[in-house]
């Protein structure tokens, strides 16, 4: 299994984010879906080449990133909070990749700071409604949100949070991570989303698999044609997550498309 760079440490009014930087050449910046972490772009590092350099972000209440360090759960406080760490560290304009919900916040930092984003990467993103992924959800995730607020009932319902999680293959996550990933469902809107995808004006690659367990292909299709001009990499197989099943595929699309994309010197 690839082993990670040792985490690097930034220093927010709201707390520490973590983060990863490995290889020299045009900022590509990764953002994990939900749960997950940096970790989940172990694969795809190594089988990047020459010319690209590979920064992982952490988000607020996921791997080493504190909570406080983000404004909030919603689309538009998590777009500003990777807006933040882009400007902190002096890294845009960037390629910015997003995985599964991850893909929403790269869309919504695209959309609301395009000083900040010279091309778009979505991998298995969420599109402009439910996916069957959200189908285990019994009771919408809003109220859910709200209900583990309470001290006592987060107690209570975080046992079963965590085994409907598991039963849909997130497993090993600690309790931060599942209950930010509630909060975070229950603030991402959909028609926001939508909102910001049409209003993009950078490049687009989309990335995504037929036999994707979480993000029917439909959802991908629409975002076909929604989305700007760019590559559309289509995998047969390589489930919810073809940044490690098909790390060396994907690496060699993305960095092709960054070798013969102009104003990406940097």
């Amino acid at each position: 299994m690839p082993s990670d760079p040792p985490a690097k440490r930034l220093e927010l009014p709201g707390g520490v984010v973590t983060w990863t930087d490995e290889g020299q050449g045009v900022t590509v910046v990764a953002l994990h879906g939900l749960p997950g972490s940096v970790r989940d772009f172990r694969w795809l590092a190594p089988a990047l080449r020459d010319g690209v350099r590979f920064v992982r972000i952490d988000q607020p209440g996921f791997g080493g990133t504190a909570l406080s360090s983000g404004p909030g759960s919603g689309l538009p406080a998590r777009a500003d909070f990777v807006c933040a760490v882009i400007d902190a560290l002096d890294l845009g304009p960037v390629v910015l990749m997003g995985h599964s919900m991850g893909g929403a916040v790269a869309a919504a930092v695209a959309a609301r700071r395009p000083d900040l984003v010279s091309s778009l990467v979505l991998v298995c993103s969420i599109g402009i409604k439910k996916h069957r992924g959200m189908k285990f959800w019994p009771i919408p995730p809003q109220i859910v949100s709200v209900l583990l607020r309470v001290g006592p009932l987060r107690r209570r319902l975080l046992p079963n949070l965590r085994a409907a999680f598991e039963k849909s293959g997130f497993k090993g996550h600690e309790d931060q991570a599942i209950l930010q990933t509630v909060h975070c469902v229950a603030g991402t809107s959909f028609a926001l989303h939508e909102r910001h995808l049409r209003s993009l004006r950078v490049p687009t690659m989309l990335v995504w698999t037929k036999d994707d367990p979480m993000i029917e292909e439909s959802i991908s299709d629409k975002l076909y044609w929604i989305c700007p001009a760019g590559p559309r990499v289509v995998f047969e197989d390589g489930g919810h997550n073809p940044q490690k099943a098909k790390a060396v595929e994907l690496a060699a699309a993305l960095t092709a498309w960054i070798a013969n994309r102009p104003g990406t010197d940097r």
